[in-house]
């Protein structure tokens, strides 16, 4: 079997989805293969040919240093300094449009966009896959109702992945027999090359069966934006929703080597298997291993929600099975941290972390609990190698929290906020305007509550609120759909108190990002890259950032401005 990561997300560490799956393949005795093309696809187009004519400046410049710039992201130095950190990340996103201009597309560093074309409708998702076979021939385009109605062959501009898709793929099948291929389609930004991707193996090998999964795949079926039957014109053999451990066994008609029971699995997966990409030197200053102890939401209460729309299982392993996987990802690896990939790192494991003594730096997601207002348990998780939380604050108003569900008070936040930072432990702070409960003067009341607290932050991801679709509060607002699509799993909504997305963004720009104790945290939390690039900048932190060993040999951040 082939698993496939297609292009279009961050590329700072290998897939987990796939590592865990290659594992528990190869534990059920399957041959396995596992390619991420969105790190391969994003060095096949920094490495096209520079274009003939480049009036623009900026493009100019930004496509003669990106060979330096990406080298330079995965390097310590430049993380020692902050500005020639945003110009870099700057100019090599810039670069990857410019050199992606001619084909209409828009590959960057963390996203994909295609002029004309959405992943929200299936139309355009089967058009790239009938598009994407017109690069192995021509012929196999045929007719796609895609605007003009048909490809002329010679005339077409392809994908930007196309060509690189052609040759990878191509080369792939000659080496090894393959009779499944698994595309895992975990964000929106990956819809579009991954049925590019489907197009072009179609077309190579048309016996082989696709089967798409992935968090897209999984929130597109519990939400009811397609059937498991849906098949896309021909171009996908099966869809699988939730764990493809669980899915792919029945698919590929294989005994699974153990069963799997309860709440808390004794047969979680076997160790993740990162051995295919360990070839790879991903956007990072150290290796980062992605692991994760569950799956779900322990909490699930939270109105709104996408996780309580669609009704997740949660499910989580043993903590002395996931120490000793940790144990042994440190060996193979060698990991300079490890990124817990949790929607939430539930309390029981927090507590194992803080009496375990990794020997990795790590981060993740975590609740605000009373765990994390005890200044010892913090001092612990510290000493554990924990460099960095994100917490969802979501709202500094305690009436919006209650009317969320959030299970939680500001009391406790603000105990939390001030254990973490005595124990040295950056926190990386989320905030949500926007939701029905909220209106203006909550709003400013969340600003001021994280102003005040300024000096216990270390970063801040600010976002709008979206309706997801398939929500029970969303039948009681009136509202518009934000796209065009079938597939939308998000919509724009009637805010009961006339707090409507225009006011909350003039909100946004001109009252929070402009108060100045706020301007600082804002400036300093990573360009594009947010929260998998954050625990290697210290700012106010007592404990050394990830790589301190690294920095210590190099010049003051004064010295880089």
């Amino acid at each position: 079997m082939l698993l496939i990561y297609p292009p279009g997300a961050r590329s700072t560490e290998p897939p987990l989805g796939l590592a865990r799956l290659a594992a528990s393949l190869r534990a059920c005795g399957v041959p396995v293969r596992s390619l991420d093309l969105n790190h391969e696809g994003l060095e096949a187009l920094l490495a096209q040919p520079e274009p003939e004519a480049l009036l623009d400046t900026w493009a100019r410049v930004a496509v003669r240093r990106r060979d330096a710039n990406f080298a330079a992201l995965r390097a310590p130095a430049i993380y020692a300094c902050q500005d020639a950190y945003v110009r870099a990340v700057r100019d090599l996103n810039h670069a990857l449009k410019t050199l992606c201009r001619p084909s209409g597309a828009e590959p960057g560093l963390a996203d994909y966009h295609e002029a004309g074309r959405s992943p929200h409708r299936r139309a355009d998702l089967v058009f790239v896959a009938r598009r994407a076979t017109a690069c192995v021939n021509p012929a196999l385009a045929g007719r796609c109702d895609g605007g003009d109605g048909t490809f002329t062959p010679g005339t077409f501009v392809p994908g930007p992945f196309d060509r690189f898709f052609h040759a990878r793929i191509a080369a792939e099948l000659e080496e090894n027999r393959v009779d499944v291929v698994g595309i895992s389609v975990c964000y929106l930004s990956q819809a579009l090359p991954a049925f590019a991707l489907a197009g072009i193996i179609r077309a190579l090998a048309p016996r082989v069966r696709i089967v798409l999964g992935g968090g897209l795949i999984t929130s597109w079926l519990a939400q009811g934006r397609i059937s498991r039957e849906e098949r896309f014109e021909g171009f996908v053999d099966a869809l699988v929703g939730g764990s493809g451990e669980d899915a792919l066994p029945a698919i590929l008609a294989i005994s699974e080597p153990s069963s799997r029971n309860g709440r808390v699995t004794q047969a979680f997966g076997s160790v993740p298997d990162f051995s295919d990409f360990a070839e790879l030197r991903y956007l990072a200053p150290t290796r980062i291993v992605p692991y994760n102890f569950s799956r779900g939401c322990p909490w699930r209460k939270c109105s709104f929600c996408p996780e309580t729309a669609e009704a997740t299982r949660y499910a989580g392993q043993r903590k002395e099975t996931a120490l000793a996987d940790l144990g042994k990802l440190a060996e193979r690896y060698a990991p300079g941290l490890f990124h817990f990939t949790d929607n939430e790192v539930a309390p029981l494991y927090l507590r194992a972390l803080a009496e375990a003594r990794l020997g990795v730096p790590w981060y993740g997601f975590a609740r605000f609990t009373p765990l994390l207002a005890d200044e010892a348990v913090c001092r612990a998780l510290a000493a554990s190698g924990c460099a960095m939380l994100q917490l969802g604050l979501e709202s500094g108003d305690q009436n919006v929290l209650n009317a969320l569900g959030k299970g939680t008070t500001l009391d406790l936040i603000d105990r939390s906020l001030h254990a973490l930072a005595d124990a040295g432990i950056g926190v990386y702070l989320y905030l949500l305007f926007g939701t029905p409960a909220e209106d203006r003067s909550a709003a400013l009341r969340t600003r001021d509550f994280v102003a005040e607290r300024a000096s216990l932050v270390d970063f801040l991801n600010i976002a709008i609120f979206n309706m997801p679709i398939s929500s029970p509060e969303a039948t009681r607002y009136p509202g518009r759909d934000f796209y065009e699509g079938e597939l939308a799993l998000y919509r724009d909504f009637q805010h009961p108190r006339g707090w409507n997305r225009n006011r909350v963004r003039e909100f946004i720009s001109r009252d929070f990002e402009r108060e100045p104790r706020l301007r600082g945290i804002l400036n300093r939390t990573p360009l594009v890259f947010t929260s998998n690039h954050a625990p290697f900048f210290a700012h106010r932190r007592k404990t050394a950032p990830v790589g301190a060993s690294a920095l210590a040999t190099l010049p003051p951040v004064s010295a880089c401005l």
